[in-house]
């Protein structure tokens, strides 16, 4: 349950009732996966798979590709929010609609797209509690028509509050009112196995791995007393404001989700995470247990 009361998963009972619904736009948000160690990951667009068969009425959007800037500062930046809002308005889709958003087997992936369509400010976005291929598994329909709808206008205010930048998490270390949450691997929190340019944490943090609080073969998140057992368990409710981040921002993704569904409200993510702060040589960073 998010903090303004709308149950983000939906069934994919839910969604085949309302395939034809015009009150939803389903967009599909598969990515691939290749590790490139160190370094950004190559999340790359899975267009083709959505050509030869997606769920009914859906629109394709790559994380990369569609939903990052393409000249920006740091990998997978956000696209601005007006760039968002041009982008949907171009495919038929209004902020009236309830968007649902499903992805494949890499569950932050479709997490990240959530958070980057609701930090552009749309109101009502929900994410399908499985992946397509189970999707198709359960015999669901499926098509290869790409949905042409008359462009419209996406009016929408962004969620500036949503999003933390590099000066925002300098500011954190030394407040002991703000949480920084790695989102990554405990391997990788205590400066071990794949980095981002240096291996360590951002002095302060707290372990908080996104493979802990979702269901691997959904992708959904885990339940309720479940996440707050996690979250309890790392310290997050200790702060009165948290900051998630990750090595780009994804990961960090599903830990923002998380801290949503139950109802904590101060909440940011560090959209350049570990592949900003490293640009920086002399910015710091720990390794080891804490």
């Amino acid at each position: 349950m998010s903090s303004d009361g709308k149950e983000i998963f939906v069934s994919a009972d839910w969604l085949e009732a309302r395939l034809d619904s015009t009150e939803i736009a389903i967009l599909d948000v598969r990515a691939g996966f290749r590790p490139q160690p160190p370094g950004p990951s190559d999340f790359f667009s899975m267009r083709q798979q959505y050509e030869e068969g997606h769920i009914p009425n859906s629109h394709y959007l790559h994380m990369v590709d569609d939903l990052s800037k393409p000249d920006g500062a740091f990998p997978f930046e956000a696209l601005s929010p007006p760039d968002l809002h041009r982008l949907l308005g171009e495919m038929g889709v209004s902020n009236s609609q309830t968007l649902v958003i499903y992805g494949g087997e890499m569950h932050a992936v479709t997490h990240r797209c959530w958070w980057v369509l609701r930090y552009a400010g749309a109101q009502d976005v929900r994410i399908l509690n499985c992946a397509y291929d189970s999707w198709v598994k359960q015999r669901r329909p499926s098509s290869q028509k790409v949905p042409d709808i008359p462009p419209t206008r996406f009016q929408a205010t962004p969620l500036p509050r949503w999003l933390a930048s590099r000066d925002d998490v300098y500011a954190a270390i030394t407040d002991p009112n703000i949480g920084l949450i790695n989102a990554l691997t405990r391997e990788q929190f205590e400066g071990e196995g794949q980095h981002y340019g240096r291996p360590g944490r951002i002095p302060g943090s707290i372990s908080v791995p996104f493979t802990a609080i979702i269901d691997p073969e959904s992708g959904a998140l885990r339940s309720g007393p479940e996440l707050t057992a996690i979250l309890q368990e790392s310290g997050a409710g200790n702060f009165e404001q948290l900051i998630t981040y990750c090595g780009g921002g994804i990961a960090a993704s599903t830990a923002f989700l998380a801290l949503e569904v139950l109802g904590y409200t101060n909440v940011a993510l560090y959209d350049g995470s570990l592949l900003e702060w490293n640009q920086d040589p002399d910015a710091p960073l720990e390794s080891g247990a804490p």
